[in-house]
């Protein structure tokens, strides 16, 4: 299968100056997703044997270098976000039918191999942190939690957490928690405020009691 068949071919911006090469553009190919990546490949001129070929695995390698898994067809490729979904979507599958069918220890093995983050989960969780997670003051941005990145990329939690612990900070520390630290410290702010009043209001009521309960004895003398 050649690069042209597997891959776009076209212009491309490179460089600072954004100058137009010779390029391809490789897009994901699982349903629903538009994930695209431009390529410059203008380095092939004096390659010997299959140009084509050659041109396919300088593409692949870049690619790979990137996160995507490459195919041999256009809808073969998958990105990052899609192969890590792929890849998880299958443990899952694998312990369903070991759950209901008792698989073999090979599988077991198989699937605990899976799970082992690679280089490529970590740069992947890290560009993903790196987006979403604002500064260790800060914490997260608004409506992200380590739950939520690792929904969003297909990974178990706890690579979420030990990538961002090494990293970046707490999960704890993001804006919302600490505006709602704010808020409640303003309220209990406001409530010591009144508490000399409320102590007050609650003694004079005790003494009204005292003086009601003492004219009611002192009714029934002059009955």
């Amino acid at each position: 299968m050649s690069a042209e068949k597997a891959f776009v071919h076209t212009t491309v911006p490179y460089g600072d100056d954004g100058k137009l090469v010779r390029g391809v553009i490789a897009r994901c190919g699982a349903p629903g997703c538009e994930a695209a990546v431009p390529l410059a490949v203008n380095t092939l001129q004096n390659s010997r044997g299959d140009d084509t070929e050659i041109e396919w695995r300088f593409i692949a390698r870049k690619l790979e270098a990137k996160g995507w898994h490459v195919g041999r067809s256009r809808t073969a490729h998958r990105c990052p976000r899609c192969f890590n979904a792929a890849k998880f979507s299958a443990i899952r599958k694998a312990e369903t039918m070991q759950n209901g069918n008792g698989m073999t220890e090979k599988l077991k093995v198989v699937k605990d191999s899976m799970r082992v983050m690679t280089r490529d989960d970590r740069r992947i969780i890290f560009e993903k942190l790196n987006e979403v997670y604002v500064n260790d003051k800060v914490g997260y941005g608004d409506g992200w939690t380590d739950e939520k990145v690792a929904t969003d990329l297909g990974v178990p939690r706890a690579w979420v957490k030990l990538i961002r612990d090494e990293n970046f900070g707490d999960e704890v520390s993001n804006e919302n928690i600490r505006e709602q630290i704010k808020e409640a410290r303003e309220l209990l702010s406001q409530v010591k405020e009144i508490e000399p009043r409320i102590n007050e209001a609650q003694r004079l009521i005790a003494v009204a009691d005292k003086i009601e309960k003492s004219l009611a004895e002192i009714a029934k003398v002059l009955k």
